[in-house]
């Protein structure tokens, strides 16, 4: 054998030597089912409302609706805001 296959072979126990046996392999941890449940998206919303709604500034409610533009409780911020930019508005 030559010096190639000689080496090919010490390439190749050396390769095998460095792979964890299976008994060594580490298992995945099993997920605990006494995880709290993920909180409610909607309650968040609305106490970040209700955030401007006690802060009671334009800045606050700009905030809100840069955040949760789009979530069903915006309108009601929008229509909120501009009654604080004009009091007269209904």
């Amino acid at each position: 054998m030559g010096r190639i296959g000689a080496a090919a072979i010490i390439a190749i126990v050396l390769a095998g030597a460095a792979c964890p046996k299976e008994s060594q392999v580490p298992t995945r941890a099993k997920r605990s089912t006494e995880l709290p449940r993920p909180r409610d998206p909607d309650i968040a919303v609305q106490e970040e409302l209700d955030a401007a709604r006690r802060a009671g500034t334009v800045a606050a409610y700009d905030l809100f609706l840069a955040r949760h533009g789009d979530h069903a409780l915006a309108d009601v911020a929008r229509r909120e805001r501009a009654r604080l930019v004009d009091p007269r508005r209904d």
